[in-house]
């Protein structure tokens, strides 16, 4: 699940790491109305520059509880994390398992 809270106006600039020999930056930008998120991390050093270059597409969980309910699923549990912790608004991600509908 995105945290929309780091980005500002859409985008997002920010060093991850900074050692003597590199340096590690990332840029995101945000894409609300397609749901996406393109991101390039770029990592600076003495030899040059190199690109790592991402694209996710995410789904909410009510989203993909929707595309389960029509599939003929039904959410059995969610979770905020592998460790079952308690699923709510500030959750950072979910474990959501679905069974067959009744």
């Amino acid at each position: 699940m995105p945290d929309l809270t780091r980005f500002d106006h859409g985008q997002r600039v920010g060093a991850t790491e900074i050692r003597a020999d590199a340096v590690y930056l990332e840029t995101s930008a945000h894409d609300p109305v397609a749901q996406r998120v393109r991101s390039q991390q770029i990592v600076i050093t003495e030899r040059g520059v190199r690109l790592y270059p991402v694209e996710v597409r995410y789904a909410w969980p009510s989203e993909l509880d929707l595309m389960a309910r029509l599939a003929g699923l039904r959410l059995r549990e969610r979770w905020g994390g592998w460790s079952r912790e308690t699923f709510g608004a500030s959750s950072g991600a979910h474990v959501s398992v679905y069974e067959r509908a009744t």
